[in-house]
């Protein structure tokens, strides 16, 4: 298996979200667990500590994925290189929402 689908991240948490996964990792790790042997047990449901399934991998996750209001983190809807805000735009033609 090449992966198991646990959550859809917005791209400004991608780096706050491999963090949270590294320090989950250090704290449930066995002696000489590498992470791929880690997220292994995970994904097949073989894991005994505190994240014992993609389930409890994606709560963990969970506050990372809720995007803050716009005056929480203004950057947070600016896309990377772009230096106006994300705002919706629709076009006229049949693909038009």
């Amino acid at each position: 298996m090449l992966g198991a689908t646990c959550h859809r991240i917005p791209a400004k948490r991608v780096i706050p979200v491999i963090l949270k996964i590294i320090e989950l990792f250090k704290r449930n790790k066995k002696p000489g667990d590498t992470l791929k042997d880690w997220i292994h047990r995970i994904v097949n449901g073989k894991e005994d500590s505190e994240i014992k399934s993609i389930l409890d991998m994606r709560k963990a996750l969970d506050p990372l994925t809720i995007p803050p209001t716009k005056e929480e983190d203004p950057d947070f809807f600016t896309d990377y290189g772009s230096d106006s805000s994300y705002h919706t735009k629709t076009g006229k033609g049949e693909c038009a929402a």
